[in-house]
């Protein structure tokens, strides 16, 4: 709210008057939940002045290293008495034994991000001094190419294309980059994004040097899963995109795309010339997103790969293992529920806000079928849309807007805040089992 409210003043609009306060909460839920998708008819550089463009920069960064982390980061800054259940809580949520464990890992995180941002900063400049003059401009550009990278968000530099040259109008910076450049910046951001969405406790375990053979079961998920999606997302998408005779899909645009559904939202193959099949697809890696504990959003590549295994334990009649671990019935209950109350909200926001726009005189009733694909992106924190969102009404806007913030917090954390703490239940009855035919 207070992003938008900063977006919605004369200092924050090129135009030097007040904006549309909806676009404004809409562009700081987008920065904040760290998603990408943008209502501006003219884009984040065409529509916000330098002070709007630091607005979105500052949500991004709060988004990225997530609320949790910012809240813990205060607390353990100002040393701030917390009952022991919080303390409990806190430690839980970052997978911390201890207070201590939770400061240190929240300093961790903090020195991590900034690690990666300015070696993005850095190498970014290269591309940015081949579109701009002004050291300046150079400056800003690369700042904010390394932040909405590594935090996954998405917002980029060239208006409304992000970096689809085929759909850049004449004139656009984008089309003076050279191909070395652009080629440069989407292996720079394709590893930022990665770097940002494998969880700051992977990246930690990593960099501890560590044979991987001691690596935490989580941690081999989460690598197994985010190389698995990334390559296996990139070959599905030349066999779906890729063979096609009009504008077909070279390896680097696949690789890309399989990349930034990671829950990144940049693009370098326009989404509306997407195959079906690609969008399906599309869609999926969109739903599974990155991995717990990272700048990114969806259910995350932990849940899917639970749900996977669950299904190929039943399948055999076996408990569920993996790495020579069991999980237990409470952590797949979990995974199941987060996986379905995900989907449901995604169907759930598409068809309030097919219902509006099929009224909508200002939207182009041939293109409802896309509004699903939003709320995907929406949903996933990823950004990525096929340029339907600046012509969506003020009512879908704010459904994306809530859309985009429960994927953030997560189903189970969103809907728990409408739980009864003290159940009125009295927890001494217990049930007899009930057997029903299922399937």
């Amino acid at each position: 709210m207070i992003g938008a409210f900063f977006l919605t003043t004369p200092f924050a609009q090129t135009s030097g008057q007040w904006g549309d306060f909806v676009d404004a909460l809409f562009t700081s839920t987008s920065a904040t939940c760290v998603t990408g998708l943008v209502s501006l008819k003219n884009g984040v550089v065409g529509d916000l002045t330098f002070f709007g463009q630091l607005v979105v920069i500052i949500c991004i960064q709060v988004g990225g290293l997530s609320f949790i982390t910012i809240l813990a980061f205060i607390i353990t800054l100002f040393k701030k008495k917390l009952q022991f259940k919080d303390r409990f809580s806190l430690s839980q949520i970052v997978g911390a034994e201890s207070m201590g464990q939770l400061a240190r890992f929240v300093r961790r995180v903090i020195l991590i991000a900034f690690c990666f941002e300015f070696a993005g900063f850095l190498l970014s400049i290269p591309v940015f001094m081949t579109i701009y003059e002004n050291p300046l401009d150079v400056i800003w550009a690369s700042i904010f190419n390394s932040i909405s990278s590594y935090n996954n968000a998405g917002f980029d530099m060239f208006s409304t294309t992000s970096l689809v040259r085929e759909t850049a109008a004449e004139g656009s910076l984008l089309l003076l980059m050279p191909d070395w450049a652009w080629n440069y910046l989407c292996i720079l951001n394709m590893a930022l994004i990665v770097c940002g969405g494998i969880s700051f406790v992977v990246v930690i375990e990593v960099f501890t040097f560590k044979n991987p053979k001691q690596y935490t079961v989580f941690t081999k998920i989460v690598l197994i899963m985010t190389t698995i999606l990334i390559f296996g997302g990139a070959g599905l998408f030349m066999l779906t995109d890729g063979l096609k005779q009009d504008n077909p899909m070279t390896f680097m645009q696949a690789l890309f795309q399989s990349v930034t559904l990671r829950t990144a939202g940049f693009a370098n193959y326009d989404q509306a010339s997407l195959s079906v099949a690609g969008k399906i697809l599309s869609c999926l890696l969109m739903f599974v997103g990155a991995a717990p504990l990272s700048t990114g959003g969806g259910i995350k590549v932990t849940t899917a790969f639970l749900i996977i295994i669950t299904m190929y334990s039943y399948l055999r009649g076996k408990r569920v293992v993996a790495f020579k671990r069991y999980f237990s019935q409470k952590t797949i209950l979990k995974g199941m529920s987060l996986t379905f109350l995900a989907f449901g909200v995604v169907i759930v926001s598409y068809l309030i806000c097919a219902t509006i726009e099929t009224y909508n005189p200002g939207f182009d009733n041939d293109k409802l079928n896309d509004i699903i694909y939003e709320c995907f992106s929406a949903f996933g924190t990823v950004g990525v849309s096929t340029g339907i969102t600046p012509f969506l009404h003020p009512a879908s806007k704010v459904i994306l807007c809530v859309v985009m913030f429960i994927g953030r917090l997560g189903p189970i954390t969103f809907f728990q805040v409408f739980n009864d703490v003290e159940s009125k239940q009295n927890r001494n009855i217990d049930y007899v089992e009930a057997d029903i035919l299922i399937g």
